[in-house]
């Protein structure tokens, strides 16, 4: 998804993540070293493919679209929302698509006056325009924070720590944040979002105006947009595709047929089952990447029965993990023990549960809940959502819990009850941990499902925010998701693995660990052949 406020105006949120772009290992040390002495890096390089060629217009399929989709960059909710954005509108930072660093977009250098990170200096690239031919300056950048967080968009929760007041323009291609509080992860929580995108000083949804790869041409809300090549795109050599069309599916059945019959040549975040019939089909690539994605069942900790440990314990002591995987996901995904982010270096390896059906039964006794009915709230709004909430019901009964599924759809669960329902799911990319917390944990979170307010883990976190030393932040960390997986509220049975398919016809795609469709939206290094 990217991922989302509280109220309906603002829940459109990108959170595929968080709804893309990005990824993990080895971030945090690299922000260390970005507080430590600053650093900048080259855009990273058209992805090698043989025979590619100029002009063409790509079509690219995905689904999850509705009349409700938007242009606005910063209030993104579904994978077409990020697909467009990603397209018109760059950040100043992102992950990369290995999960192994920071990567630098329309910063050129990100550092801090100290090394608590109280102050960060952010230079921009030179000889970067917009869409309209104004060049990027640091106005632009100080609107966009501004933007950001006094409408209370997505971003603004990593942007907590700013003092919004302060930010200004040093020079026409410098900025200054100062903080309310050490921030040396900055840079880390910048590129986990996907909602940050920079816009120019006055921006107007309506009239879209980016420094992307595409300019705009056309958009019909839940059918179809149409880009054009921006002929002065600062990434020499991109755009290939003269135009690029992102059409909007109902369902993966149908994207998979337009892909077959050549209304597409890319079709993004497949199911399963759909692996056999394109991995068969002749002029068909099917690209299976080993994401970090997660697809949580998430329960309210303020809310019976969910409020009793004991009880949150229990159900996640009666999932059987690999089967679920088999089942549900058709072994496209990773056994996971309800803890996120699993390419961070500071990811706790040898945290690790198994089914446990007599211990899962004496924790209910011990709660008093032997006979417990519980409503889960399912929806179509990521691969494998439904059939997870279907499986897992069925696993229930061995520790006597009856799971009712209310299947509802995507509109009505990202409507008003979003965020307050008591047993349900969500769906987010790889994010780096300390990201993926800001993003989900936190009372100030965007999208805080589960309701987890706990001092200690609140404390901890703005710890190993603070702090330079790698060594104090691995433990710090190690003690987070402890708590995570002793006290938390996600159910993660699998890391899930994301399923693209390609015409023949085209190249430029890769893998990539962070779960985003299509190479995390990498339209512009794609090329017909």
């Amino acid at each position: 998804m990217t991922h989302r406020p509280v109220s309906t105006a603002q829940i459109r949120v990108s959170r595929r993540k968080v709804l893309a772009g990005l990824a993990g290992v080895g971030v945090a040390a690299g922000a260390d070293l970005l507080a430590a002495c600053g650093s900048s890096s080259k855009p990273a390089p058209a992805i090698a493919g043989r025979g590619k060629r100029y002009g063409g217009n790509l079509q690219a399929g995905l689904t999850g679209g509705s009349s409700a989709d938007t242009l606005d960059p910063h209030q993104g909710l579904t994978y077409l929302d990020t697909a467009r954005a990603q397209s018109l509108y760059e950040p100043l930072v992102q992950l990369s698509p290995d999960a192994s660093a920071v990567e630098y977009v329309l910063a050129a250098e990100m550092t801090s006056s100290d090394a608590k990170g109280t102050q960060w200096v952010i230079r921009l690239r030179p000889d970067v325009t917009f869409h309209d031919g104004k060049p990027l300056t640091s106005a632009d950048v100080v609107y966009t924070f501004r933007r950001i967080i006094s409408r209370g968009y997505s971003a603004a929760h990593v942007l907590t720590p700013v003092a919004a007041a302060g930010i200004k323009a040093l020079d026409t291609l410098t900025v200054l944040l100062p903080m309310t509080r050490p921030y040396t992860t900055l840079p880390e929580q910048l590129a986990g979002i996907l909602t940050a995108q920079i816009v120019p000083d006055g921006f107007n949804p309506a009239r879209p105006n980016g420094t992307g790869p595409f300019t705009f041409k056309s958009f019909t809300p839940g059918q179809r947009s149409v880009f054009t090549r921006n002929p002065h795109y600062w990434q020499h050599g991109l755009p290939y595709a003269s135009t690029l069309t992102i059409i909007d599916f109902p369902d993966t059945t149908s994207l998979a047929d337009a892909l077959i019959t050549g209304q597409v040549q890319a079709a993004g975040t497949l199911d399963p089952v759909q692996v056999a019939t394109l991995s068969g089909t002749s002029g068909i690539h099917v690209v299976v990447s080993k994401a970090g994605t997660i697809i949580p069942f998430t329960m309210r900790v303020d809310q019976p029965p969910f409020n009793d440990v004991r009880v949150r314990q229990a159900m996640r002591l009666l999932v059987d993990r690999p089967q679920l995987t088999d089942s549900a996901l058709d072994g496209y995904g990773t056994v996971a023990s309800d803890v996120f982010s699993p390419y961070d270096p500071d990811f706790d390896h040898a945290l690790h549960r198994e089914q446990d059906i007599p211990q899962a039964r004496y924790l209910l006794k011990q709660a008093g809940q032997e006979d417990l009915t519980v409503e889960l709230v399912t929806s179509a709004i990521a691969t494998g959502t439904v059939a997870m909430a279907t499986v897992l019901a069925e696993q229930a009964t061995t520790a006597g819990v009856t799971i009712k599924l209310k299947n509802v759809p995507s509109g009505t669960f990202f409507g008003p009850d979003y965020l307050q329902w008591t047993f349900a799911q969500d769906f987010y990319n790889y994010a780096p941990y300390l990201a993926q917390v800001t993003l989900s944990m936190l009372p100030t979170s965007p999208w805080d499902e589960t309701h987890f307010h706990d001092p200690a883990y609140i404390s901890l976190y703005n710890q190993a925010n603070a702090t330079t030393s790698p060594r104090l932040r691995k433990e710090i960390l190690y003690q987070m998701q402890q708590i995570d997986y002793s006290q938390g509220g996600y159910i993660i049975p699998a890391f899930i693995d994301t399923i693209d398919a390609y015409s023949a016809k085209v190249t430029g795609y890769a893998q990539s660990r962070i779960g985003g469709p299509l190479t995390n939206y990498g339209f512009a290094h794609f090329a017909f052949i």
